[in-house]
């Protein structure tokens, strides 16, 4: 529960510090006096977005700290560990908002962000404003309205999710089946270069290349290797014969003298290198073969590497990278394919799932609609509109459609006169009437609520006399299982309140600022006859504050 706020510098509160209590708290003042102001503070705190407008003026930042009883709340202590925000029992949620629009906010004294301050508030606190009713006159929210009471807003949440998963599979494979022909196109193409790659040697470009040449050649290398042949060692003045005559005498000389070792020694050497040069030419002008048949077949060859690369625009060397390319694009093709099909898959499963989960709630919805059709009825007859009639009207949508909301829609119907049809209730309710309803709903939503505090701000604009009395008892009752807190005009409602706290504006000279305090059993009986009205307040008029207090 809301255990104390503290506001500084906000809208027209200079300074204000509040001890709250359970049960129902309720806050009055005259009209302007600012009643609500202490209510969209909390807002604040809670993670409303603010701008420097709520500053007070000549203040440089407005603070507002808001200080919860978290004991018996798990799933809030369970969220501060999760954020490692916990501090021991209390939760203290801190809001400042400088002059210039800028804001930060702590959590036990630890900096958040507002995404995390809003999703902290929504555990502690539900805030009931005046204009809630405006919404009934939108269709979309009774869904909203219907699910929330049923108790199937984590449910419905969790659909709309599985919907949007399966509203962008369906994009995405409409996006596949729209680019399919192309890509079957491109395979086919691609499995056609492929098959006219491997069937040419293109693995064998540098050895064809090397083999065409000397086939191309062959006559020439036979002829001028023959003609070094001879010059080398088959002629009569050879380098062979001329050589091993300049040795020989060498060889006698070196007999007598031997400084003539060394030359000796590379002339031999070089007797050696001759005849084993003259062997090798020999093998190879043996191994040159013209063979016609072998020689076309090279050509032939050596024409369709080149026609290939001119068909792939590139080097006749390169036409192996060009094969191993175009295999992993098929390759890639493929994988898309199996892309889609896993798609495919996981689409019939979210279906699957939807489908479901979606006939639970539908289930749930349904019976949840009769139960509330019922206790509204209940509580119109007690706000004076006995002979209403109030329904849910559910219809189904396609099912095939797989909307975020489910397998139907809401709109609630009423009837607020004897034999009249329901209808639409944003074509039929009176401005009172709207305010009743709207009540109802209200109450009947807090009744399942599991959040600690719950505030109603002026919710009973366009009640009166006995109608009030009871939303007084009605919002009392409440009390006994949540932190009640009340902004009321209404003296009937007043008079219902645990605690009552006390609004008061003063003016000052270049200034106004509003004070808020608890008020004794005295005062309130002078706050609850103001409330119910007079030019003067008579013994008679307190009386009657004394009487709805003791009620």
């Amino acid at each position: 529960m809301l255990s104390s706020i503290h506001i500084k510098d906000f809208a027209i509160i200079e300074q204000l510090d509040l001890e709250l209590q359970s049960g129902m708290t309720v806050i009055t003042g005259e009209t302007g006096a600012g009643k609500s102001i202490v209510v969209d503070a909390l807002g604040f705190a809670l993670g409303a977005r603010a701008d420097s407008g709520v500053v007070r003026h000549g203040a440089k930042r407005a603070e507002i700290s808001a200080v919860f009883d978290i004991a018996k709340l798990k799933s809030v202590q369970t969220w501060l560990e999760a954020q490692m925000l916990d501090d021991e029992q209390d939760c203290i949620l801190r809001r400042v908002i400088n002059h210039d629009g800028r804001s930060k906010a702590f959590v036990n004294g630890q900096p958040v962000n507002l995404t995390q301050l809003s999703e902290l508030g929504d555990f502690l606190v539900d805030i009931h404003g005046q204009h809630e009713h405006q919404s009934l006159f939108k269709p979309q929210t009774h869904l909203q309205l219907l699910d929330r009471y049923a108790g199937i807003s984590d449910k419905t949440n969790e659909l709309g999710g599985i919907a949007k998963s399966i509203h962008r599979i369906q994009i995405q494979l409409s996006d596949f089946q729209a680019a399919l022909k192309d890509k079957n196109d491109r395979k086919d193409l691609l499995k056609y270069q492929l098959e006219e790659l491997s069937q040419a040697p293109v693995d064998q470009v540098a050895t064809i290349e090397s083999e065409h040449k000397r086939a191309a050649n062959a006559s020439q290398l036979m002829d001028k290797g023959q003609a070094s042949l001879s010059a080398l060692s088959e002629d009569e003045q050879s380098i062979s014969s001329v050589l091993n005559s300049v040795a020989g005498q060498i060889s006698e000389l070196y007999a007598v003298d031997e400084n003539l070792k060394n030359t000796n020694d590379l002339l031999q050497s070089a007797l050696v290198e001759i005849d084993e040069a003259a062997s090798e030419l020999r093998n190879y002008i043996e191994s040159i073969e013209v063979n016609p048949e072998q020689f076309q077949q090279l050509e032939n060859d050596l024409s369709a590497l080149h026609d290939l690369s001119r068909k792939h625009q590139t080097q006749i060397q390169a036409l192996p990278a060009v094969l191993e390319s175009l295999d992993d694009e098929l390759a890639q093709l493929a994988g898309d394919e199996a892309s889609f099909e896993e798609l495919e898959k996981e689409l019939g499963g979210l279906k699957e799932k939807y489908n479901k989960l979606a006939q639970t709630i539908s289930k749930k919805r349904n019976s949840s609609a009769k139960k509330l059709n019922k206790e509204i009825v209940e509580l119109m007859a007690q706000l004076g509109l006995g002979s209403g009639i109030f329904e849910v009207d559910l219809k189904l949508q396609d099912d095939q459609s797989f909307k975020v909301n489910g397998l139907e829609t809401a709109e609630f119907m009423v009837s607020t006169n004897a034999g009249q049809k329901p209808m639409p209730l944003r074509k039929v309710a009176s401005g009172g009437e709207l305010s009743r309803i709207s009540l109802a709903l209200q109450v009947i939503n807090a009744q399942t609520t599991q959040l600690p505090t719950l505030i109603f701000d002026e919710v009973d604009v366009g009640i009166g006399g006995g109608t009030a009395e009871i939303v007084g008892k009605l919002l009392k009752s409440l009390g006994d299982k949540a932190q009640i807190l009340t902004v009321t005009h209404q003296a009937q409602v007043a008079a219902q309140g645990h605690q009552h706290l006390l609004v008061a504006k003063s003016q000052g000279k270049n200034s106004t600022s509003n004070q808020m305090i608890e008020i004794n059993s005295e005062q309130r009986v002078e706050e609850i006859a103001r409330m119910i009205g007079g030019v003067e307040i008579t013994e008679t008029i307190r009386n009657h504050a004394k009487e709805l207090l003791t009620t």
